[in-house]
């Protein structure tokens, strides 16, 4: 069934002044379920009008490569989708607003890099700004001042935020409850091609949480294909940390696949079949030269289909909007 009319954000929704480009792309659901997919690491672009040229690096090789293509039918299957249009080595949407050390920012009043290190050595210097891009090659000319950091901020990270929680709000509104599926892909060297991060199950209810694992477990013809790995070594990053709050009937889960299962990794080119899968809106079969890309594919839809048909009874709803 075909909403009567498609869901809307402006650029009022997101704290921006009228007529102002929204700084990512927004594909609303053609039926409204509790679900929203967001997918913020996949944008390229830099502002033209910039206050620091953009980076001399490859950009795809920084990026959650075309993994958007995977969630090609997922408006169709109910999702409202949030795409990032600009590069994280613009700002990084998955990370926490103050996630900034001294080093990046100097002057800023309050900074608080995170520390943990569960993210491994290679992300030294990769906060809410990023001071090297993949390869650990340096990006900023000079320190960032406060003013262009708290800049890329307001234009380009806290819009983004602001979108996923008017639409969380406004399903929590309509059906008690709402999911955020964050997605993303990760190098080939991580073991395993599927990795379901829940913060260690503090972001969603263990029986949604479970819902997830079957979905991406079982192939469609009932054998098991792609592994599947929970909160190891990704268990979700601040979308799933800070939208994550089921004890208010707000899940958040994160996706990562494994890159090379839909891309040629070292030419940074994604499979022929995805490419084709994407354009007709999965009217293209997948070659059975591909079995791999056709079980991801499989096994991605079946999360979305999960997530989105996700009632009551599975520990969704706050005890007070239960009542």
């Amino acid at each position: 069934m075909i909403e009567p009319a498609l869901e809307q954000l402006t650029a009022e929704d997101v704290g921006h002044s009228t007529g102002t480009p929204l700084p990512f792309r927004f594909i609303p659901a053609e039926r409204i379920t509790p679900l929203v997919i967001s997918l913020p690491h996949v944008g390229l672009a830099w502002p033209n009008d910039a206050t620091r040229a953009r980076p001399a690096v490859e950009f795809a090789r920084n990026a959650d490569y075309e993994v958007h293509l995977l969630y090609s039918r997922a408006a169709a299957l109910g999702a409202a989708v949030v795409r990032a249009e600009y590069s994280r080595l613009l700002v990084d949407l998955n990370r926490a607003p103050d996630d900034v050390s001294t080093e990046i920012v100097p002057d800023h009043p309050a900074p608080r890099p995170d520390r943990r290190g569960w993210c491994g050595p290679q992300a030294k210097n990769r906060g809410v700004v990023w001071g090297n891009a993949v390869g650990n090659i340096p990006i900023l000319d000079r320190p960032l001042t406060y003013a262009e950091f708290a800049q890329r901020l307001s234009r380009y990270y806290l819009p983004y935020h602001r979108a996923l929680a008017v639409l969380l709000a406004r399903r929590r509104a309509r059906f008690g409850h709402a999911i955020l599926l964050d997605a993303h892909s990760m190098p080939s060297s991580v073991p395993g091609d599927l990795i379901l991060g829940t913060y260690e199950g503090g972001a969603c209810s263990p029986a949604l949480q479970q819902r997830a694992l079957v979905a991406l477990r079982a192939s469609a013809d009932g054998r098991s294909t792609l592994s599947v790995r929970l909160n190891d070594p990704y268990r979700g990053g601040e979308l799933v940390r800070s939208f994550g709050r089921p004890e208010a009937g707000q899940h958040a889960l994160q996706l990562e696949v494994n890159r090379a299962l839909y891309m040629d990794e070292a030419r940074s080119a994604v499979w022929p079949e995805l490419a084709a899968f994407a354009s007709t809106a999965g009217a293209a079969p997948i070659r059975p030269s591909r079995p791999r890309l056709a079980a991801l594919i499989d096994r991605v839809e079946s999360l979305v289909r999960a997530l989105a048909s996700a009632q009551t009874g599975l520990g969704l709803t706050s005890e007070s909007a239960a009542r």
